[in-house]
């Protein structure tokens, strides 16, 4: 769990919070496997009691991805009868195939700010790593496939470094595949944002990122490290958010995945210098087992 200051949010947590009572789910096809509403039941469950979610790739091993798609939707729906939708998050995005990247749901909850204060503790939240990204602000709603990047561009507010903090007990009787991943929802549990900066004033491809913990560098990335460039992975997942039946609505953040090394998340005090996107700074406090090591 991330704890912060109280003092008052944004104007974008504003919209966040308050606008964006958004459904995303389109209505499942007739052909929908009755098993999918079931086991994304278990997994709402688990994520809502804290226990490892199941994993589809051992329930389920002959599903495929648009099974592990209707799972997430239904999953995402169930989150979303106490929650509001506040962004979107891409899964994978270093890896070029047809597939990539995995998309998943952020919730408003859990959008925090780089001059909160973040504390992670991981003695109520153990199962979380840190990965740089670099994220985007939408000014105009996107419900229709867009055909190029210059088009893309113009429902653009800000480009913003951004720090994930996913990660939630997960069940891994086998290797985790793709399957696990959609029907986790990609994991999605927070993320830090750092200051808005004009698309204009920005080459998200050449931003260089260094993270450290406590002084010691843990973490060299460069925003061309999405396979296709930054601004071509976001035109994917934004297209791909549309195919799985989700919606951007304006004031919507997308983090356009990790960049360079997933860590585990450890003790420490982290500094993500992202240069023009500027500084974030957050502390990870140990869990009373690591504590007596």
């Amino acid at each position: 769990m991330m704890k912060h200051n109280t003092r008052p949010r944004s104007i974008l947590f504003s919209v966040l919070a308050g606008l964006l009572v958004i459904v995303p789910v389109l209505t499942a096809a007739a052909e929908t496997p009755e098993w999918t509403t079931a086991f994304a039941d278990s997994i709402f469950y688990a994520w809502r009691d804290g226990a490892p979610m199941p994993q589809m790739s051992a329930a389920h091993p002959d599903a495929s991805l648009a099974d592990a798609y209707l799972v997430q939707r239904h999953f995402v729906k169930r989150m979303l009868e106490t929650e509001t939708l506040g962004g979107f998050k891409a899964a994978g995005v270093a890896n070029p195939a047809p597939d990539f990247p995995l998309v998943g749901v952020m919730l408003t909850s859990g959008i925090f700010y780089a001059t909160d204060g973040i504390v992670i503790d991981l003695a109520k939240d153990p199962h979380r790593h840190v990965e740089n990204e670099i994220g985007y602000v939408f000014d105009k709603a996107i419900t229709a496939p867009i055909e190029d990047i210059d088009i893309l561009r113009r429902h653009i507010k800000a480009i913003l470094a951004i720090v994930e903090v996913p990660g939630h007990a997960v069940e891994e009787r086998q290797p985790v595949t793709s399957n696990d991943i959609v029907a986790w929802n990609a994991n999605a549990r927070e993320m830090i944002l750092g200051a808005e900066k004009a698309p204009d004033e920005i080459d998200p491809d050449s931003i260089e990122i260094t993270l450290t913990r406590d002084g010691e560098r843990i973490n060299e990335a460069r925003g061309d490290m999405a396979a296709g460039g930054q601004w071509g992975t976001l035109l994917k997942t934004v297209n791909h958010l549309l195919r799985q039946g989700y919606t951007i609505q304006p004031g919507h953040v997308i983090t356009n995945g990790a960049l360079g090394n997933i860590l585990k998340a450890e003790p420490g005090h982290y500094r993500a210098d992202y240069g023009p996107l500027g500084v974030i700074e957050f502390e990870v406090r140990a869990a009373p087992d690591d504590s007596m090591k």
